[in-house]
């Protein structure tokens, strides 16, 4: 069973199937080719001494008395080295008339028998005591000038010895048996031979894979180097193995990211504790403590509470509440929330266009509050923030705009990523954890949309497109 499982086998058989299929198709054809252009040749020297025969029955019943020896004697010369012909004439009263046929040979016995009961020419062939012969019968009728008889019928069968050709044949197929024989095996060898070098790709992709781990995954398969055939299955490869690379690298980053993110408040907590275990201090310095250890506390839970919002987002876990949201309403209150943050960063806050969107409110307003504190921190002051609601044919888009310093190009594929700032001076001293972004981008993606950014020299403008579904 294990055999006919491995892929090299089977296409060996398959190969050698094909191979002989099509080797025996020859052979037959080449057989009946054979047997077609003996008996072709053989119809051919039969017809012509039935030819022979009638010239000379004809010549010698001119005469007044026909001697049948004499004829006898004519066909005998002029079959002088054509081996294997036998020719017979008879009367109607099946007497024998001409009887010719080689000295060494016995007369076949059915071709005493042959065309007695059809009148019409026919040939028929036959085997008898080991040879094969093939013959032709017909009658015929002469009217000499010199008789009142009227028309005389004559039977004339002359029958061919074809035991050479047939021994041929036979010969022919018997040597092909022998060789089909050995080319079965050939033919499994070479399909053999040529599927484990067809397939040398594959074996060595997989002694690549086998190479692959978590600190090697810059190994990548040379396309140059197989057949075009595999190009699609092994850039897919090469695809997997890119993507698999880029995310262990933002997993290691991640890793390094949070571990940063979370030893910064612990060591603030622990150097203040520190502090205060130091020497015995009032009541009221304790209490201080604690208020500055419950705002890294509350730091703490909310990263983790971040953290556990995109950990459900990935997997699908998140519950959707479903309502017709007015957007120009809820953008107009969540504008008006930001207002005195604008305003002390001397902001304009404007919202364009409305439209109607099917969703959870309370996700919804967090995705687009972040936009919008984002927009807020990096908008120099007595510039305007547009937040503009555009309805299509294809769906609606919710666009944030502000001016500022363009986002590199470099940065703007990784904004979307955990912890990361595209502001390094900012990365640190920032009031978040750098997951705002994220977050924002799991929400609109899981009502059905899709977040993206661009950045020019004049403004930087984050889109959230949501499909005809969602309206």
């Amino acid at each position: 069973m294990r055999r006919f499982s491995s892929l090299t086998a089977r296409l060996s058989i398959l190969f050698g199937v094909v191979m002989i299929s099509t080797w025996l198709t020859a052979c037959f054809l080449l057989i009946q080719a054979l047997g077609a252009y003996f008996a072709k040749q053989e119809d051919g020297d039969i017809q012509g001494k039935l030819q022979l025969a009638t010239n000379f029955l004809q010549m010698e019943f001119k005469r007044n008395t026909p001697d049948w020896h004499i004829l006898n004697k004519q066909i005998d010369d002029a079959l002088a080295g054509h081996q294997g012909i036998y020719i017979l004439i008879r009367d109607l009263q099946k007497k024998i008339l001409v009887d010719s046929h080689p000295r060494t040979a016995q007369k076949p016995l059915a071709m005493l028998s042959f065309g007695d009961t059809a009148p019409e020419t026919k040939i028929k062939e036959w085997t008898e005591q080991g040879k094969s012969f093939r013959s032709i019968a017909t009658q015929i009728s002469l009217n000499a000038d010199n008789r009142k008889t009227g028309p005389i019928p004559f039977m004339i069968n002359v029958t061919m010895d074809i035991t050479d050709h047939q021994h041929f044949l036979h010969q022919m197929k018997l040597w092909l048996y022998w060789f089909t024989a050995g080319l079965v095996l050939v033919s499994i060898f070479l399909g053999w031979a040529a599927t484990r070098l067809g397939l040398k790709p594959l074996r060595d992709m997989a002694a690549l894979a086998s190479n692959v781990t978590a600190h090697k995954l810059d190994q990548r398969f040379a396309l140059s180097q197989t057949p075009i055939e595999l190009h699609t299955p092994l850039n897919a490869f090469n695809t997997m193995l890119d993507r698999l690379e880029l995310s262990f690298q933002k997993l290691s980053e991640f890793s390094s990211d949070i571990a940063h993110e979370l030893r910064t408040p612990l060591s603030n907590m622990m150097m203040q504790t520190q502090v205060a275990l130091s020497k015995t201090r009032t009541a009221d310095e304790y209490r201080e403590v604690l208020f500055s250890n419950l705002e890294e506390f509350e730091r703490l839970a909310r990263m983790i509470s971040d953290m556990l919002f995109l950990a459900k987002s990935e997997h699908g876990l998140l519950t959707l509440k479903k309502d017709i949201l007015d957007l120009g309403l809820d953008l107009d209150e969540l504008l008006e929330f930001f207002e005195p943050l604008a305003s002390e960063n001397k902001l304009e806050l404007i919202r364009l266009g409305n439209g109607k969107l099917t969703g959870d409110r309370a996700m919804l307003r967090r995705a687009f509050s972040n936009l919008i504190s984002n927009a807020i921190r990096y908008t120099p002051a007595g510039s305007k923030i547009i937040v503009r609601i555009k309805t299509g044919e294809d769906g609606i888009q919710i666009d944030v705009i502000n001016p500022g310093k363009p986002i590199p190009e470099e940065q703007l594929s990784r904004i979307f990523d955990r912890f990361y700032r595209a502001d390094a001076a900012r990365k640190h001293n920032s009031e978040g954890a750098g997951l705002g972004l994220a977050i924002t981008r799991s929400i609109i993606e899981a009502h059905g949309g899709l977040l993206s950014a661009k950045s020019t020299e004049y403004e930087t403008i984050f889109s959230a497109t949501f499909p005809n579904s969602s309206i």
